[in-house]
């Protein structure tokens, strides 16, 4: 048999047609290297360089290829080195998803572009051209770091590549980089089966997720224990609430300072006590924390820095910053650390503290340097969160928040996948879209979190503080002029739009959490809450025109018995849209209003209003 001059001369998948325009590349030091690939065979390839041997495998998969890279070392690998296996110059697409790296970083953009627009994401991505998809993927739980990227311009997306990086590494002497697949065919089921294969912990997800109430969205740091309290015991007080709703969260505000977990004055009666008064009620309570993140006066900044991760010239970084908060790193490689963790989680879950909510944890990855450099990048967070599962001891479950989807499924049960949510149309409409580019991990790696439920707006809520929160004012400093943005209002929706907001974390079929001051919500605002917690928790809804749209119009969802149609009109015009019912609900004749119970013949067409929805049940 012929062998080919060229590892991806020839290669068709679908519409895309490889040449040696996509042959892989290796920079370092951000210079690129030459390759001179050698043909070891049908399907194998191998280039010399000066500090190793580089391989490359080409297989047949699915519809598609497998592609199989490592680096044998025989020298000292550079401090910086970026290996490309594959790359795209320039293809016509109509349509381009790149799945992101943590909550709130996925992106789905319509081609034409009118003005171009860079990408970057991991795991998986979608290109489609003329309803054609072609989905690229990587391993979830990655060995070394790897990413695609690409800019659209106009029709087209150019620079597309998947790059592995090793930066600051000493590598074992044989480097096995994860796969990468190309597969043609159905994009949502290519992506459920991914979420499949990629379980390195199978869970049983037969069980429904238990409800919560979560502060922050209505307190953030103005939380108190009486606030805690008063929302618990108006929660115990109804009688659909307290049924459904059974953990209370109480989300930062509580403590010293981040890296300092003690109770501040605001609770009095310390942690502790708090808990016990939850579980009084009936409630598992529920704990915020920012593992990785100390405040530059806490004692560990100021006696323990050799628990901190570096900058580039190995001291100790002021690597976090939010809301104007700043904060040094903890370096999990460094034992010190990892018992410093183990010990704080054992200490709380001791306490009757059965849900963490662990926070920024991607922001560890800020730090250039850790103790240990012969654990890839991305593989340090899983270091951390083995020292703070082995705190809790099975005692508690543990949410990922900013999360780096990198680290896989064995740590945490739960992890949030879209971006900070408000009461917001601009906030719903920014946190969907990833939503929707998660909807395969939920219930097969983990249950997805969409963020909070929430209930009030001007419409919903008896609350005359409802406006006078402005959390973006940190934002403002003495030279600034005046600038809307300061005055951000967290709550701003009209009915139609906090129906949307709540449809969705319906059909995310993940975990569903309130965050409103409840005893000050109105009869409407109190029956939206009723119904969001009381509803059945279904599968994770498939977003059936994801690889057409920036956002899906059209979401269906599978429950026990029956099912879920959820219709949204993204646009600010009212919308007449199509509905082809044997695409939505095979065999369905007759529907569900879910918010006004009212039921109807499945209609052809349906005119929503703008920033609205419908959400059926069959």
């Amino acid at each position: 048999m012929k062998q080919k001059s060229s590892p991806f001369g020839g290669i068709k998948i679908g519409y895309l047609e490889l040449d040696s325009a996509c042959c892989p590349q290796l920079f370092c030091e951000g210079r690129e290297l030459g390759l001179n690939w050698k043909n070891d065979g049908e399907n194998h390839f191998s280039a010399e360089l000066d500090f190793g041997i580089l391989n490359l495998e080409i297989l047949p998969f699915v519809n598609g290829i497998r592609i199989e890279s490592s680096l044998k070392m025989n020298g000292t690998l550079p401090e910086k080195v970026i290996f490309t296996p594959l790359r795209i110059p320039k293809i016509k697409l109509g349509h381009v998803f790149f799945c992101g790296e943590k909550m709130g970083r996925s992106a789905a953009v319509q081609i034409p572009v009118k003005e171009p627009r860079s990408f970057e994401g991991r795991h998986c991505c979608a290109l489609t051209r003329e309803g054609e998809t072609i989905i690229a993927s990587t391993s979830l739980a990655q060995r070394y770091d790897n990413y695609f990227r690409g800019t659209a311009g106009g029709a087209w997306l150019t620079g597309w590549r998947i790059d592995f990086e090793l930066l600051h590494l000493d590598p074992p002497r044989c480097i096995r980089f994860d796969p990468v697949t190309l597969q043609c065919g159905n994009g949502l089921e290519i992506l459920e089966q991914y979420g499949i294969d990629n379980a390195e912990e199978k869970r049983d997800f037969s069980a429904p997720p238990e409800y919560g109430w979560n502060s922050w969205d209505y307190y953030r740091w103005t939380i108190t224990e009486d606030e805690v309290m008063k929302n618990a015991e108006f929660i115990a007080a109804d009688p659909v609430l307290k049924q459904h709703v059974k953990r209370i969260i109480i989300d930062d505000g509580w403590q010293y300072c981040y890296g300092e977990w003690e109770a501040n004055p605001n609770f009095p009666g310390g942690m502790k006590k708090l808990a016990d008064r939850l579980r009084k009620l009936g409630f598992k309570p529920g704990l915020w924390l920012a593992p990785s993140i100390v405040e530059p006066h806490s004692r560990i900044a100021q006696l323990d820095y050799d628990m901190l991760a570096c900058s580039e010239g190995g001291q100790p970084c002021l690597g976090y910053r939010c809301m104007e908060r700043y904060g040094f790193l903890l370096d999990p490689t460094v034992p010190k650390t990892q018992k410093f963790l183990t010990s704080l989680f054992d200490r709380y879950a001791g306490m009757g503290y059965e849900y963490f909510k662990l926070d920024f944890l991607a922001a560890t990855m800020a730090a250039k340097r850790f103790r240990d450099r012969s654990i890839p990048r991305c593989r340090i967070l899983r270091l951390l969160l083995d020292s703070i599962r082995r705190g809790v001891a099975g005692r508690a479950e543990l949410l990922g928040c900013n999360y780096l989807f990198c680290s896989g499924n064995s740590f945490v049960d739960s992890v949030r996948v879209g971006h900070d949510i408000h009461s917001r149309w601009d906030s719903i409409v920014r946190n969907t879209g990833s939503v929707a580019g998660l909807f395969w991990a939920n219930k097969r790696l983990w249950i997805n979190d969409p963020d909070f439920a929430v209930c009030r707006n001007p419409e919903t809520s008896a609350d005359p503080d409802l406006l006078r929160l402005k959390a973006n004012l940190v934002a403002c400093r003495p030279d600034s002029s005046f600038d809307s943005d300061f005055d951000f209002i967290l709550a701003s929706t009209n009915l139609n739009e906090q129906l949307v907001l709540l449809s969705l974390v319906l059909i995310t079929g993940g975990a569903v959490n309130l965050s409103d001051n409840m005893p000050l919500l109105n009869e409407q605002g109190l029956e939206l809450a009723r119904k969001t917690v009381s509803a059945e928790s279904g599968f994770g809804g498939r977003p059936l025109d994801m690889f057409e749209h920036a956002l899906p119009f059209y979401w269906t969802q599978k429950l026990k018995k029956g099912g879920r149609v959820l219709v949204v009109n993204w646009e600010d015009e009212a919308q007449e849209i199509p509905l082809d019912w044997n695409k939505l609900a095979p065999g369905v004749n007759e529907v569900r209003d879910f918010w006004n119970s009212r039921t109807e013949k499945c209609p052809e067409w349906i005119t929503l209003e703008p920033h609205s929805c419908k959400l059926w049940v069959f």
